[in-house]
């Protein structure tokens, strides 16, 4: 099993020393196992379950999903001549001991053997006490390497092994932290804590895979939890950090309280409820429509940004139209620069372009346009305000940027990257002057930005610092310009 630190171990060979597993164990394996089967399909649509061995007629083809009407159970359709398909699931166990939570990961695997009879095993592969500090996790198992970042769990994969023993290695498993939680024992466990009333144990039971880690190491949230479960928000509690603090309908969750039963009754994830705040319809087809053009990395930054310029139904027409073959990441470009360049949204043809790329690109490249010109626009205007500040002794002369024009040259001279900094000028977060010397004045020499009247960059040819004698320029220029405005 490795090293582990003297502290765990004690807790470790307690569980070992356990005889059995808790109370409850075998049946929540046995109806997760359930969902491990198959529909075998023979000639003249004659099936049959792999579940509960009945044969029923269907007309569906292979890879379609066809209900048993024996069992009920939803399965893939596979061919008659099927010699083997396998199926994996991760279940996992939650313990408390000497004030520590851990997590007993175990992997459910079903083999459909050339017979299509099913042969299902449920075995311990890694245990993990629950810290703060994702990289520094404490694992357990019979073997663990690292790997480019990636911790991976080496076992053995057989039928009928004992649930209480250890997977050999054999092949490698990439550590998992979500898992179905068999839920029967938390409740228990937690009685005689300060979780008692978390509610974990009944929020894991209405919902499939759960990052337990995330749940119990978020101790702090254990009361908003406990109310979102009872609400029957149950997706929504895995979120909970998100809504904290309020207790007014509205404010926690975005929507008018009449939305409620519809979101019990759907159990709403979080991105769906961003979209409903969007929508403001009890419709979940159209949120989970929607909801396809949500990306991981974005949410539903996108929806939100088509929301702000088009109504979502008109949107999803649209995007029906064209059988939801639209990149919405474009789309809401389109519709920033259709807005930005006075185009009238409410009427279709600008709002909904049959042909997205082309009238995307063709308004990009107007777009730049007119944004360069509003930038340099604010530039000539901030220029003539920072006019104020123009100084000069009988050595050199320092004036600000008058435009855009005069940023590239600048930055062409020096070769620097103050051409960037339009925007920022053009918006006052900073400001740039251009310091010269008096019988060369064209000719670029320092480059200053200045934030809230201080100089806070000042660079050469190459971004090199300014000699002591330019330098003492700068400073009796802020002292005794830039100080007085301030």
């Amino acid at each position: 099993m490795g090293y582990v630190k003297k502290a765990y171990r004690k807790i470790f060979d307690e569980i070992d020393n356990r005889t059995e597993l808790p109370k409850g164990w075998d049946k929540f394996v046995k109806e997760k196992a359930k969902t491990q089967n198959l529909i075998i399909k023979h000639g003249k649509n004659k099936c049959t379950c792999t579940c509960c061995n009945n044969t029923f007629l269907c007309k569906k083809k292979i890879g379609q999903e066809a209900k048993c009407p024996n069992c009920h159970g939803k399965y893939e359709i596979k061919r008659s001549n099927l010699r083997y398909h396998d199926f994996k699931d991760y279940l996992s166990i939650l313990e408390y001991i000497d004030d520590t939570f851990i997590i007993r990961y175990f992997e459910l695997k079903t083999i459909i053997d050339r017979n299509h009879k099913p042969h299902t095993s449920a075995v311990e592969f890694a245990r993990e006490i629950v810290t703060d500090d994702y990289y520094r996790k404490v694992y357990i198992n019979d073997r663990v390497a690292k790997c480019q970042c990636h911790i991976y769990i080496y076992h053995h994969d057989s039928w009928n092994i004992d649930v209480r023993n250890w997977r050999l290695y054999t092949r490698n498993y990439s550590l998992i932290d979500n898992a179905m939680v068999f839920p029967n024992n938390i409740k228990g466990i937690l009685k005689n804590t300060e979780y008692k009333y978390s509610y974990i144990w009944e929020l894991v039971k209405h919902l499939g895979y759960v990052h337990l880690p995330e749940i119990v190491k978020n101790t702090d949230l254990f009361g908003r939890i406990e109310i979102l479960t009872k609400m029957g928000l149950y997706n929504l509690a895995l979120k909970a950090k998100e809504f904290y603090g309020e207790n007014n309908f509205l404010q926690l969750f975005g929507v008018s309280k009449e939305f409620y039963p519809f979101m019990k009754k759907y159990n709403i994830t979080n991105r769906q409820l961003k979209i409903l705040r969007l929508l403001q319809e009890k419709d979940i087809n159209k949120i989970r429509y929607l909801e396809k053009f949500c990306s991981y990395w974005d949410g539903t930054q996108n929806i939100e940004g088509v929301a702000k310029y088009v109504n979502l139904n008109k949107f999803i027409k649209y995007a029906k139209k064209h059988r939801g073959k639209i990149d919405i990441s474009i789309y809401k470009d389109y519709l920033k620069f259709a807005f930005a360049l006075g185009l009238d949204l409410k009427n279709n043809k600008y709002a909904f372009p049959e042909n997205l790329k082309v009238e995307h690109d063709k308004l990009e490249k107007q777009y730049e346009i007119h944004e360069n010109e509003l930038i340099n626009k604010a530039i000539e205007n901030r220029s003539k305000l920072l006019s104020i500040n123009n100084y000069k002794d009988n050595k050199f002369i320092i004036f600000p940027a008058k435009n855009m024009e005069a940023l590239q040259d600048e930055s062409k001279q020096q070769k620097n990257c103050v051409r960037t900094y339009a925007e920022d000028y053009a918006n006052g977060e900073s400001d740039i002057y251009f310091m010269r010397k008096v019988d060369n004045p064209e000719k670029s020499l320092v480059t200053v930005e200045v934030k809230k009247n201080r100089v806070v960059q000042s660079r050469t040819k190459h971004n090199k610092k300014p000699n002591k004698i330019q330098i003492k320029f700068l400073d009796k220029w802020e002292k005794e310009v830039l100080g007085k405005v301030a």
